[in-house]
């Protein structure tokens, strides 16, 4: 193959494509996300991702200094974990009360924005658990990221390879073809996150599952997942707690 042509193909396959070749909304998601492991967005404003940050921020800050309302909504939350939004009217006030900017004409079910706020809320609680000294929210975390941190952690020392059962859990949530099943597969990963002490940035995985709801999104959000878990780059990372968290 000539050295052009082998060019193009690596620009098409990791994401290299022209900014005018991709369709409109896939466009607007891949330059409204942050990059992998950048700690700011980048573009126009991410209301989904301030609202979920400053939400679990606000969380573990009164969990760590042991404030007793932190400590009793971290429990609460864990109950709604697998649950429908609306199904505990206190748990609304906790995950997405006010993130809709207007009342008015919005649906008698959640929007996907507040289903996916509602559900990553309550997973950070679960991630949280027993946690109180640092913040299981990161940013710069993706969920491929912290898989890839998993499976290595859970594979034999000295081993290059990547920890099979994790290997399998991943590939089966990146291929759910419904929230339930989404979130199943997620909440099995991030309660082993916890056990292992790996963080996810919860914005951003609010994000992407607002995303894979949309044929012309969801395959962009499994590549960037995959990227990070197959394609991890060999470097000297600086440590956790150098990374900035969200306000």
């Amino acid at each position: 193959m000539a050295a052009g042509s082998t060019r193009q193909l690596r620009s098409h396959v990791f994401g290299g494509r022209c900014r005018a070749s991709l369709p409109p909304p896939l466009r607007f998601w891949k330059e409204n996300r942050m990059t992998k492991f950048e700690s700011e967005p980048v573009g126009a404003p991410r209301p989904l991702y301030a609202h979920v940050a400053r939400r679990v921020s606000a969380l573990h800050r009164g969990y760590s200094q042991g404030v007793s309302s932190s400590v009793s909504a971290l429990a609460r939350l864990r109950r709604g974990v697998g649950q429908e939004p609306g199904a505990e009217l206190d748990l609304i006030e906790l995950t997405f009360a006010n993130l809709e900017t207007v009342s008015s004409g919005l649906p008698d079910e959640p929007t996907l924005n507040e289903r996916a706020a509602y559900t990553v809320i309550c997973l950070f609680a679960l991630h949280q658990q027993s946690r109180p000294e640092r913040s299981m929210h990161r940013a710069g975390y993706s969920f491929g990221r912290s898989a890839r941190e998993l499976s290595r952690a859970n594979s034999a020392p000295g081993s290059s390879e990547l920890d099979e059962a994790v290997t399998r859990r991943f590939v089966a949530l990146g291929t759910a073809e419904s929230w339930a099943e989404t979130v199943h597969h997620a909440r099995g990963l991030i309660q082993q996150f916890r056990a292992a002490d790996i963080p996810l940035d919860y914005g951003r995985f609010a994000e992407d599952l607002v995303a894979l709801q949309n044929p012309a999104t969801a395959g962009a959000v499994r590549t960037v997942w995959g990227r990070d878990f197959y394609l991890a780059p060999r470097v000297s990372a600086a440590p956790d707690d150098d990374l900035p968290a969200r306000p």
